[in-house]
């Protein structure tokens, strides 16, 4: 074998190597990202399941809290306005948080469709109305005009759910009362 041809030969297997190193390298980069979304899928599972007992502890307040126009709000007990804005607050932060994931790509379009049709449900409530008002530059430009300008899918909000069921009984086994 000639020198030439041992150096075409060395040529095509180092041109074999590169190939096979960047199948490598892609097959692991896509393995990576399978990973990440899988860790933020359940980083988001878990934000919400932070926030559901929140809201499962202060029903009552939670539920006044939604349904309250601004007079209403303005009657509310400070300590019950106090929590409402609390469990907003978190509530929506998780949204922006998943709102920036999609930007970046880390969650599949289908799976922020559904998380923001239930955003939208709550975000169309008059109670969060109020709450947006007071706390709404807290959030992220981007995530701000996002809420504000996106149309909104046509979705029972959680007060007409209430007032679909009808008597609701309080935590306490007291008296049945409507919710608003």
């Amino acid at each position: 074998m000639a020198l030439e041809q041992i150096f075409f030969l060395s040529q095509i297997l180092a041109a074999i190597a590169v190939v096979a190193s960047l199948l490598f390298v892609g097959f692991e980069l896509r393995h990576g990202t399978r990973a990440t979304r899988a860790q933020i899928h359940q980083n988001i599972t878990l934000g919400w399941l932070s926030v559901g007992p929140m809201i499962a502890d202060n029903s009552r307040v939670f539920a006044a809290g939604i349904a309250a126009d601004e007079t209403a709000f303005k009657a509310m007990p400070n300590e019950e306005k106090l929590a409402f804005l609390a469990i907003a607050f978190a509530f929506f932060k998780h949204y922006e948080n998943m709102y920036e994931q999609q930007k970046e790509g880390f969650i599949r379009a289908e799976d922020w469709e559904a998380w923001a049709r239930h955003m939208f449900m709550y975000w169309r409530m008059p109670g969060v109305q109020v709450w947006w008002r007071y706390r709404g530059a807290a959030f992220a430009p981007d995530f701000r005009r996002f809420l504000e300008t996106s149309p909104q899918p046509p979705l029972t909000t959680t007060v007409e759910i209430f007032g679909n069921l009808g008597p609701v009984r309080d935590g306490d086994g007291g008296a049945a009362t409507t919710c608003p």
